[in-house]
């Protein structure tokens, strides 16, 4: 394993060492959780953009798979602090609305108050 994917691998270790394993989800709480959890200096080999959401991350990582800003990662379990990788799966704004839709869940307003 090269130096760059190793320390990829090691960041990952990390937010998982520092997770709550509730059931089958893995919950990663940051100190000031409002929102998706957000990572600086993501991975270029996986991401365009400098920053990236956590789940976005683990999936990319765990699955090898480099992202676009289209790619939406959909959270199975319907937590959005989860970073269980088995609960991440890809899918577009079509497929994560139709699921939304389909499980009758309301759309979030992201506007801080």
């Amino acid at each position: 394993m090269n130096n760059k994917k190793a320390n990829v691998w090691h960041r990952l270790a990390k937010f998982f060492a520092r997770a709550t394993y509730n059931d089958q989800c893995i919950e990663y709480y940051p100190d000031k959780y409002n929102d998706y959890i957000h990572l600086k200096n993501a991975p270029p080999k996986y991401f365009k953009t400098n920053s990236t959401s956590l789940h976005r991350f683990v999936y990319a990582v765990w699955n090898d798979q480099p992202l676009t800003q289209q790619d939406v990662i959909m959270h199975t379990c319907d937590n959005r602090i989860c970073i269980a990788p088995r609960h991440l799966k890809l899918g577009t704004i079509l497929t994560n609305n139709a699921d939304r839709t389909r499980k009758r869940r309301k759309k979030i307003n992201n506007t801080k108050q």
